[in-house]
């Protein structure tokens, strides 16, 4: 009976942990991708060059503090306040986005909601260790995403009301409501395990422990040339995910300015996108360990690149139903794919060295992407839809970048077939 009691525990906090996932879909999805861009250029009538800087000054600010608030917490062994906060901070400053009425302010107020919630994600990751056992962290993590693609599908259908009766700035109170609701259980029930003691800012935010910190990241990114084909990894990594990382902020208005849809037909796209995103993981892990993840992600590049060029050149608005499966199982394969491979690439005790460089990687891309499309969409202005085809398949650019230094990855780490 007590070994029951433990187990039903144990599963309680697994899924209480794997409910932030969900949550935070409600933010990634509804602002960052969705209706925040939206608001602002279809409705405000801005450049999309706005929401590529504050997209990117967030995306700096997460990239210049994880580092630090990260040391921290490894330091004083809390990261729930570290979650609690800045959850707290994004919920605030997302539901004020649907309050205010100056441009200016609200894309001050979606920097701040970006960055908490990104930031947030970094300790809700580091939790993960306190509840899932030692030979099931490949699991939980699997749940966490599961949970994570069915948030995007609830965070659609719990606003779709919203927004098709009061318009897109309507749809940021709500959202903020029920990204804290399904947060909830992770805040209350997931503990620190064997704190060393409470976190004091000012005593960290000394030069000597800033100083101390970034020397560490500079070993990081020193030590990495020791391991054969992390370099090349590292590097093919950031070139694709400036491309995906592209293609999630400014899908939406790509579909309208292209494909002509409505907000309720973008919504079903999603949705639909959404189910290939979920078979893709599962079944590109599964090809990742048959075939081997170098060989997996090399074909994800191309199936990319597939996406992008299909999407600049259909005319035909009944396609991009296929666009968007592919897209889809384009999604759900990358991340799988490249922690799989990052994973092989690098002995145990370097594994959170080398996804530090990795979440690095991202963030650069993250910036970079938003700036290159941004930029390129106002310099092609005047070609109108013919613009918005152009950028898109202007991103194949840093697929092929990409998968160059794939090819320079070195065979002998990876199970299955090469090629």
């Amino acid at each position: 009976m007590d070994f029951n009691k433990g187990k039903c525990k144990k599963g309680f906090l697994i899924l209480a942990w794997g409910l932030y996932d969900l949550a935070n879909q409600f933010f990634a999805l509804n602002v960052v991708s969705l209706y925040f861009v939206r608001w602002l250029t279809l409705e405000k009538g801005m450049p999309e060059i706005f929401y590529s800087i504050s997209f990117g000054i967030s995306t700096f600010l997460v990239a210049v503090s994880a580092p630090i608030l990260g040391a921290i917490s490894d330091l004083t062994q809390r990261r729930k306040p570290f979650l609690v906060y800045l959850t707290i901070l994004s919920v605030i400053f997302t539901m004020l986005l649907g309050l205010g009425k100056s441009i200016f302010l609200s894309l001050i107020f979606f920097v701040i909601a970006n960055f908490g919630c990104n930031t947030a994600i970094v300790f809700y990751n580091a939790l993960m260790v306190n509840i899932a056992p030692p030979n099931k962290i490949g699991l939980v993590s699997g749940l966490g995403r599961m949970l994570g693609y069915s948030g995007a599908i609830l965070a659609l259908y719990l606003i779709k009301p919203v927004v098709l009766k009061s318009g897109y700035q309507a749809t940021f109170l709500p959202t903020g409501l029920l990204f804290l609701l399904f947060a909830l259980p992770c805040m209350l029930f997931i503990k620190d395990k064997e704190p060393k003691g409470s976190i004091n800012l000012i005593s960290f935010l000394k030069k000597d422990k800033i100083v101390g910190i970034f020397r560490q990241l500079k070993e990081a990114l020193f030590n990495y040339q020791k391991f054969p084909g992390l370099a090349d990894f590292l590097k093919a990594a950031f070139f694709g995910l400036c491309a995906v990382n592209a293609i999630i902020l400014f899908m939406s208005i790509y579909a309208t300015k292209v494909f002509r849809l409505n907000e309720a037909q973008i919504i079903n796209l999603i949705t639909f996108s959404t189910f290939f995103a979920i078979l893709a993981s599962i079944i590109s892990g599964y090809l990742s360990d048959r075939i081997g993840a170098r060989t997996m992600l090399r074909f994800t590049f191309i199936l990319w690149g597939i996406c992008l060029t299909a999407g600049a050149l259909v005319k035909s608005a009944s396609l991009y139903w296929l666009v968007g499966s592919l897209v889809g199982i384009a999604l759900g394969s990358v991340w799988v794919v490249s922690r799989a491979l990052a994973i092989q690439l690098v002995p145990a005790d370097k594994i959170g060295e080398v996804f530090g460089l990795f979440n690095l990687a991202g963030y650069l891309s993250a910036i970079i992407g938003a700036l290159f499309w941004g930029l390129l969409v106002l310099l092609l202005s005047p070609l109108g839809e013919m613009g918005y085809r152009i950028a898109l398949l202007s991103l194949n650019l840093f697929l092929v970048l990409g998968f160059v230094f794939l090819l320079r990855i070195p065979k002998g780490f990876s199970k299955g077939l090469s090629f």
